[in-house]
């Protein structure tokens, strides 16, 4: 309660004194004063707490006294916006701060805004629309005489290609562009934005180094970043974020773990200190590797869990921005259609696009008839609930099995876990193999090993396996479950979270929760629910 109401006063206290700086600076030198204001929301404000950046960008919109001021508060807000995965209401600022732009005919906004909008459109998955704010800003740079701000924008767009080949896992491709890029910003007069843009450079750098193996290079790159990102700003950015966590994945692959975890650790508290959702991603996912390495079981479902649910976040937030486009495009379509000619052709395309969809949801529904029956088919010629499950007691054993442990005490481990299988255990949520080592009277190792050899998988897809094959059991066996929320169903099996269950669910049977009850509905209905129990 303490806790809670200090962070309170906390943020209370930085968004009385962001919005007093925006309010009371102006009465000193307005143009000076706005750049300080606008730079210390952007390079700290917005790496401590950001919404309340979002907050003090709003108010520094309002007091801005030019169209360039206005420019520059509407992009501000579409980066915290953009920081907070907010894509639909990012481009909406960008989008609004481009129309002062062209009234203005400022060319080199317009082609910084284009930069923007494409940077946007590629982390949606939209290459073909990004790449073509790349082109208009390139063209809009041409009009532009200041050789700072044409080199600053052509050494973005070179960028902004290599981020597209980065995503598209083309590296050295990737590599070709980022290098163009440097040539361009070399060329930048000393100045924050100069050291920053170059350390951004470097860590993609670095990155694409890493997923080649490259890591010495990979490392060069990392550390020169460090030290250009720590000219361009003391505050703990996410950019910085981004640096520590590829540091981390080099003394990772060194086997250096102690470095290791110490550069995960500073990215961490980045990460989650700056809400940026693609560093918290990529920190959760590599210190879940990390743990797993270094054989911390409890560490690695810790940050697994993590990952899966940010990704689970991130993809919400990809549909919400879909459906707002294509809400967008059925109102353009409406709007079209309101002559005679338009008719005809929004008439025509929604024929065409209907038949698309109708075919493509038939497939998808057959696809996903056909997973339902598999694992159907499947339960019911199972012996016991768990997926893949052999006798407890095997005749023969390995050469490696005698090595390892006395043929007593493999039979007798192969017994307990039978029995843990028959027993629901696995649906206690603090359920690891720590635990489970504890509870039979084992070590990790032994038990390990008998998992991964006679069940064929490591411990987390064992335990995964067995609760979502108890819980389709106990649909099954008792319908009322057919109507539980998917919330009490991942409880019930031992799940900490909707979006973990999904995940699995998904993972495992090919089908979402929702869609398998939907099937499972059916069947009920025509009397073919028979699942072996």
């Amino acid at each position: 309660m303490c806790a809670a109401i200090s962070s309170l006063m906390k943020q209370f206290l930085i968004a009385i004194t962001c919005l007093f700086t925006v309010t009371y600076l102006f009465s000193q030198s307005p143009e000076e004063d706005f750049n300080r204001a606008f730079m210390h929301i952007y390079m700290h404000t917005a790496s401590e707490d950001i919404n309340v950046a979002l907050e003090a960008a709003d108010s520094l919109y309002r007091v801005a006294g030019s169209d360039i001021q206005k420019i520059r508060s509407l992009m501000l807000i579409s980066d915290m916006f953009h920081r907070m995965s907010n894509r639909d209401s990012s481009i909406h600022y960008a989008i609004k701060a481009e129309r002062i732009a062209e009234r203005t005919t400022n060319h080199a906004w317009q082609a910084r805004i284009c930069g923007v909008l494409s940077t946007q459109h590629r982390e949606t998955g939209l290459f073909s629309a990004g790449k073509q704010y790349v082109e208009k800003g390139l063209r809009a740079i041409e009009k532009v005489d200041n050789p700072e701000v044409v080199n600053q924008f052509k050494g973005q767009c070179f960028q902004e290609l290599g981020f597209y080949a980065l995503a598209e896992k083309q590296y050295h491709e990737a590599i070709a562009h980022f290098k163009r890029a440097d040539l361009f910003f070399i060329n930048l007069a000393d100045s924050t934005i100069r050291h920053f843009a170059l350390a951004q450079n470097d860590e993609r750098l670095g990155l694409c180094h890493m997923e080649l193996g490259a890591i010495d290079s990979a490392k060069f790159y990392y550390e020169r970043a460090l030290v250009l990102e720590r000219r361009a700003s003391e505050a703990e950015t996410p950019m910085k974020g981004f640096i520590y966590d590829g540091l981390g994945r080099v003394h990772l692959a060194k086997q250096q773990y102690g470095l290791a975890d110490s550069c995960f650790q500073r990215a961490l508290a980045i990460a989650e200190a700056s809400g940026f959702p693609n560093l918290k991603i990529s920190v959760y996912k590599n210190l879940a590797h990390y743990h797993q390495l270094t054989g911390n079981e409890e560490g690695y479902h810790q940050y697994n869990e993590k990952y899966l649910r940010e990704i689970g976040d991130d993809a919400a937030r990809h549909r919400k921005y879909a459906d707002n486009i294509l809400a967008r495009i059925q109102q353009k379509v409406l709007e079209l259609s309101a002559t005679n000619r338009m008719l005809g052709i929004a008439a025509a395309a929604f024929i065409v696009l209907a038949g698309l969809s109708m075919g493509m949801y038939i497939r998808r529904q057959r696809k996903n008839q056909r997973r339902y029956k598999d694992v159907i088919s499947r339960l019911r010629s199972a012996r016991t609930q768990a997926l893949a499950v052999v006798p407890a007691t095997v005749e023969t054993s390995s050469d490696r099995d005698k090595d390892l442990m006395p043929e007593s005490t493999k039979q007798e481990l192969l017994r307990k876990l039978e029995h843990f299988e028959s027993s629901q255990q696995f649906t206690e949520r603090n359920i690891s193999i720590a635990v489970l080592a504890g509870k039979m009277k084992t070590n990790t190792k032994y038990l390990s090993y008998i998992i991964n050899n006679y069940r064929n998988k490591d411990f987390n897809s064992y335990i995964n396996e067995l609760r979502i094959n108890y819980i389709i059991s106990k649909i099954g066996a008792d319908n009322r479950y057919l109507n539980y929320k998917i919330s009490y169903l991942a409880e019930e099996c031992g799940f900490a979270t909707h979006s973990q269950f999904t995940t699995v669910f998904r993972n495992i049977t090919g089908l979402s929760p929702s869609t398998f009850l939907t099937y499972l509905k059916k069947d009920e209905q025509v009397g073919d629910n028979t699942m072996v129990n």
